[in-house]
């Protein structure tokens, strides 16, 4: 594609294609892998409308998909539920009556919202690193292993939309449009709030007249977020905080006063310790004859989202350096937000899959991978290859995200 540096005039069609044709690519496919060797367990509960749609839409209803689409037919019917933020589910409820299933409502809405957020990545991109570099954006975050939540019942392709939406308006001049899209981002995800900072520099006053001390007043709507949902679980649960708390005692997620500090120290102790196990302690034979034991399964998840971390810092920073002060807060402030909360025996549970709100990395990387051409390929190999082993163990109820 020829070089353009205007991301208002931007094409729309183009990032959207790329982003829904590989990601029904990757769907179809591991929807093969379940005809071709059949899951023998942990069938999902949830139904399409016939065989094939049940196949194809099926595929991916594991893990959290269960609980957002619990909480689309039923509501929030236990305290655990409530860590769930509404949105989400609330639009797959109301599309899922138009089209007959929530399940295939679900899936349909995760899909377009991914092809409107590569749109909204590759416009914001395009003026600090040119359409190469925003192509390539595209393309990383299509084919990230744990984007097969893109064409699942979760919320990720949709608060992916909204973020990165309300920073796109926040830069185009356009601060309502801004608030609103980040408001309803706090509302499908709690890790929303990391787009404060950022679009507090972009809507700061530039002067002393009432429209230019009133641009801030968009941000409104963040608070205003999550009142309305603390006011409904207060009306439901009689408690404003029940979300907090199903966080922390049924997720089992915890903030230390020492907040991300903390919670990289003890990320990078655990990838530390499951690499020295997985070295000295990891039995031959593949664990014969019942296998590697438990501990070795969560040494080598340690481990690996250890070194994750370390590539999300580095690229946090490349980030800050070359993609300005708006999209490199934002990655900044995500990495806080995922830090601060982490869990006791795998502080970095569901890590890789928040990272895919960290889109300024993924243009980051794409940046780097410009200047350096022959890590492309394998870098792109790589993601695509474990994408597919992936979402063939994602489909089987495997836990990856």
């Amino acid at each position: 594609m020829p070089e353009d540096r205007d991301g208002a005039t931007a094409p729309f069609w183009p990032p959207f294609l790329r982003m829904v044709a590989i990601r029904a690519g990757f769907l179809a496919g591991t929807a093969l892998t379940l005809l071709w060797a059949p899951a023998r367990h942990d069938f999902p509960p949830f139904r399409a409308y016939e065989a094939r749609t049940d196949l194809i839409f099926g595929t991916f209803a594991q893990w959290d998909a269960g609980w957002f689409l619990g909480i689309a037919r039923h509501g929030y019917d236990s305290a655990a539920s409530t860590a769930f933020f509404p949105l989400y589910p609330l639009v797959v409820r109301g599309v899922g009556v138009l089209v007959g299933s929530k399940l295939v409502a679900a899936v349909c809405i995760s899909l377009l919202a991914a092809g409107i957020a590569a749109v909204f990545v590759y416009r914001l991109t395009v003026p600090l690193v040119g359409t190469a570099v925003a192509w390539e954006a595209v393309l990383l975050l299509a084919l990230y292993p744990s984007a097969m939540v893109f064409t699942s019942a979760y919320a990720d392709a949709l608060f992916l939309a909204l973020s990165a939406g309300s920073l796109y308006a926040a830069l185009s001049d356009r601060p309502w449009l801004a608030g609103t899209l980040g408001g309803l981002a706090v509302a499908t995800r709690f890790i929303g709030l990391a787009l404060v900072p950022p679009l507090l520099v972009v809507l700061w006053p530039r002067g002393r007249s009432t429209r230019e001390l009133l641009r801030p007043a968009p941000l409104l709507c963040f608070p205003a977020a999550v009142a309305g949902y603390a006011a409904y679980l207060d009306h439901r649960f009689g408690d404003p905080f029940e979300f907090d708390h199903a966080i922390k005692h049924y997720w089992q997620r915890h903030t230390s006063w020492l907040g991300p500090l903390r919670g990289l120290w003890d990320s990078l102790s655990a990838g530390y310790h499951g690499s020295a196990e997985l070295l000295l302690h990891l039995p031959r034979g593949l664990g014969a004859p019942g296998g590697f034991p438990h501990r070795d399964q969560l040494a080598a998840q340690n481990a690996l989202q250890a070194l994750l971390l370390i590539a999300a810092l580095w690229l946090t920073w490349v980030a800050w350096r070359r993609l300005g002060r708006v999209l490199g807060l934002y990655a900044l402030s995500t990495m806080v937000f995922l830090l601060s909360s982490t869990v006791d025996v795998t502080p970095l549970a569901s890590f890789p899959r928040y990272l895919l709100a960290d889109f300024p990395s993924f243009v980051a990387l794409a940046a780097e991978l410009r200047e350096h051409p022959r890590a492309r390929e394998p870098v792109v190999i790589g993601f695509a290859a474990v994408a597919g082993a992936a979402a063939v163990g994602f489909s089987r109820h495997v836990w990856i995200a």
